[in-house]
C-alpha cells in the first residue's frame, strides 16, 4: 500500500502531507472501534454477571469505576509515551494490553480479579484513542485534520454500537464470557495489520518532541487571567457530560432490566447509546460549519436533558425506550467530542494543544466518578425513573456552563472562518502533542467555522 506524499513546507520544518493516507486512517479507526467495544463490554455484561455470581449489581461498581480509572490513566500517560516512543509503538503495545486483559477477563472468578483486570485493560484502552487520532492526523493533509480527528473518535461510538448489538446475541447464546473472548479475538486479528501497515509517523514527518513543546505544555498557562474563566467553565462542562454518559454506558443494561428487558436484550441499551452517539458526532460536523461549536453543544445538551426527562415517563415500551436513550447518547456524546473543539477555539495558539488535553482529562475524571455514582444510586434501591431524573441535574449544570462559556468565547473573524484562526495577534507559536507536531490552525479546520 502506498503512503502519503510528503512535500517540504516553507513554514514547517516537517514535510507537508498532500494526499490522504488511507491505510493509516482505516487502521486507526478500526483500533478505536475495538477500543469502544471493549470499553463498554463489562457494562453490558453486568445483568448476566450478577445472575451468574449471585451478587447485587451494585457490587460491580469497583470494576466499572476501575475500568474508567484505567482509561483516564492511559489517556494522561499517552502524551509522554508517544513523545518518547512514537504513536506506532504506543498503539501496538496498548492493543496488546487490552487484548490480553479482555481475554483474561472472561475467566475472572470474583470481583477482585475482575476489578484488577479491568484496571489494566482500561489503561490500554485509554492509550489507544489519543495515539490513533494523533497518528491519523499527523499523516494526513492538514486541511482535513479536524474532520479526521472527529471521524477516528467516532470509532468509539461504532464500537459501542457493535458491542450492544452483538453482545445481546452472545450473552443469550454463550454467556457473558463470550463478549470478552470475541473482543479479544478481533483485537488479536488486527495486530498483524497494525504491525505491517502502521508506519512510524516520526520517520515520515521528521518531527521530534523538543524543549519548545515542554515550554508550551505548562498547565499554568491555562490559568492566565485572559483564559482562566474559560478553562474552569470548559473543565466543568467536560466533567459533567462525561460523568453522566458513563453512568449510562456502565449501568443502562442493568437499569433496563427494571423495565422488563431480559439479560439477553438489555445490552441493546448500549447499542442505542452507540447509534445516538454516531448521530451526535455527525450533527457536530454539520452544525459546526454554520455555528460556533459552543452554540452547537448548547443545543445538543438541551436535547440530552429533554430525552432524559422523556425516558423517565415512558413506561415499559421497549422500542420507544431504546429510541429515547439513543437520543440521550446523541446529546451527551456530542458534548464529549465537541469539548475538544471548543478548547481549540478559546485558547491562544501556543496553549491550544495543552488546553485540549487537560479538558479531556477532566472529562476522563468524570468517567471515573459516573459509574460510582450510578452504582451508589442503584445500591440505594432507587427506581430507574428516579435515577434518570437525578442525572438531569449535572446535565443542566453543563448547559449553564457552556452558555456562560459561549459569552466569553473569542469570536472567529469572517476572513479566518475557513482556517479556524481567532481574532487577535498570531504569535506563530507551535505546540507538540506527543510525537506529531500540530499548529492549532491544523487542529481547527472547519469545525469552528462560522458564528451563531
Amino acid at each position: 500500500m502506498s503512503g502519503p506524499t510528503l512535500n517540504s513546507s516553507p513554514n514547517n520544518s516537517a514535510p507537508a502531507v498532500d494526499r490522504p493516507n488511507w491505510p493509516v486512517l482505516i487502521l486507526a479507526f478500526v483500533a478505536v472501534v475495538l477500543d469502544g467495544y471493549d470499553t463498554i463490554a463489562l457494562g453490558l455484561s453486568v445483568p448476566a454477571l450478577k445472575e451468574d455470581w449471585g451478587v447485587p449489581a451494585s457490587h460491580f461498581t469497583p470494576a466499572l469505576s476501575l475500568t474508567s480509572l484505567g482509561v483516564a490513566l492511559g489517556y494522561i500517560a499517552v502524551g509522554r509515551l508517544t513523545a518518547r516512543f512514537g504513536c506506532r509503538k504506543v498503539i501496538l503495545v496498548a492493543v496488546v494490553v487490552f487484548t490480553i486483559g479482555s481475554l483474561l477477563t472472561a475467566w475472572a472468578g470474583n470481583i477482585v480479579e475482575l476489578s484488577a483486570l479491568r484496571l489494566i485493560t482500561g489503561f490500554g484502552l485509554g492509550a489507544v484513542m489519543p495515539a490513533a487520532v494523533a497518528q491519523a492526523t499527523a499523516l494526513n493533509p492538514a486541511r482535513h485534520r479536524q474532520s479526521i480527528a472527529v471521524f477516528v473518535t467516532m470509532g468509539i461510538s461504532l464500537g459501542a454500537l457493535i458491542a450492544g448489538v452483538l453482545g445481546s446475541q452472545l450473552v443469550s447464546a454463550y454467556g457473558w464470557p463470550s463478549v470478552f473472548i470475541v473482543g479479544a479475538a478481533a483485537s488479536a486479528l488486527l495486530l498483524p495489520f497494525l504491525w505491517l501497515w502502521l508506519p512510524d509517523e516520526r520517520a515520515l514527518t521528521g518531527v521530534v518532541a523538543g524543549s519548545e513543546a515542554r515550554h508550551h505544555a505548562a498547565v499554568a498557562r491555562l490559568f492566565d487571567p485572559a483564559v482562566r474563566g474559560r478553562t474552569l467553565l470548559l473543565w466543568g462542562f467536560a466533567f459533567m457530560v462525561f460523568s453522566v454518559f458513563y453512568i449510562f454506558s456502565s449501568w443502562l443494561p442493568t437499569l433496563l432490566t427494571s423495565y422488563g428487558f431480559s439479560t439477553g436484550l438489555a445490552p441493546l441499551g448500549s447499542a442505542a447509546l452507540g447509534v445516538g452517539s454516531i448521530i451526535g458526532a455527525g450533527i457536530l460536523i454539520v452544525g459546526a460549519t454554520r455555528f460556533r461549536m459552543s452554540s452547537v453543544l448548547a443545543g445538543t445538551t438541551v436535547a440530552a436533558i429533554a430525552f432524559l426527562i422523556l425516558s423517565a415517563f415512558l413506561g415499559s415500551d421497549k422500542a420507544l425506550l431504546l429510541l429515547v436513550f439513543g437520543g440521550v447518547g446523541l446529546g451527551l456524546q456530542a458534548g464529549m467530542i465537541g469539548q475538544a473543539a471548543v478548547a481549540v477555539s478559546i485558547y491562544p495558539q501556543a496553549t491550544a494543544a495543552t488546553g485540549v488535553g487537560w479538558a479531556s482529562s477532566m472529562g476522563r475524571l468524570g468517567s471515573v466518578v459516573g459509574p460510582i455514582v450510578g452504582g451508589a444510586l442503584i445500591g440505594l434501591g432507587l427506581s430507574t425513573s428516579a435515577i434518570v431524573l437525578i442525572a438531569c441535574a449535572p446535565v443542566a449544570i453543563a448547559l449553564g456552563l457552556i452558555l456562560l462559556l459561549r459569552r466569553t468565547e473569542p469570536k472567529v473573524s469572517d476572513d479566518a472562518a475557513g482556517t479556524g484562526r481567532l481574532d487577535g495577534p498570531d504569535t506563530g507559536d507551535r505546540t507538540t502533542v506527543g510525537g506529531p507536531a500540530m499548529t492549532s490552525q491544523t487542529m481547527n479546520g472547519h469545525a469552528i467555522g462560522g458564528q451563531a
